[in-house]
C-alpha cells in the first residue's frame, strides 16, 4: 500500500474526531473500510500474526453497508486510535517489502 494513501486515510480518521456533517462520516466509512481491508490482505501476505485480524475487525466496524452504531464519544476514540494505528504500522503494510524510513 502506498505510504501516501496510508497517511491520507489516517488524516481522514483524525479529522473524523471533529463534529462534521453526516456525509463526511459516510465517506470516511468507504475510505477506512477499503484501506483496512487492503491492509489486512497485505498483513496476511506478510504472515503477520495479530495485525491482519485487527485490520479485519476495523474493516467490519467501518463497513458502509451494514453500519455498526456507536455513540459519538466511542467513534472519537475509534477514529483516533485507528488513525494512530495506521501511522504506527505503516512500515508493515507497505507492499513489496518497502519499509518507511
Amino acid at each position: 500500500m502506498p505510504k501516501t494513501l496510508i497517511y491520507i486515510a489516517a488524516g481522514f480518521l483524525f479529522v473524523g474526531v471533529l463534529p462534521l456533517p453526516y456525509g463526511y462520516y459516510m465517506l470516511l466509512r468507504f475510505i477506512a473500510c477499503g484501506v483496512f481491508a487492503w491492509a489486512a490482505y497485505i498483513a496476511f501476505e506478510k504472515n503477520e500474526n495479530v495485525l491482519p485480524w485487527v485490520f479485519v475487525v476495523l474493516a467490519i466496524v467501518f463497513n458502509p453497508i451494514i453500519k455498526i452504531h456507536f455513540p459519538k464519544e466511542m467513534w472519537v476514540i475509534i477514529d483516533f486510535s485507528s488513525g494512530l494505528l495506521l501511522v504506527l504500522v505503516s512500515g508493515k503494510i507497505q507492499e513489496n517489502g518497502k519499509q518507511s524510513t
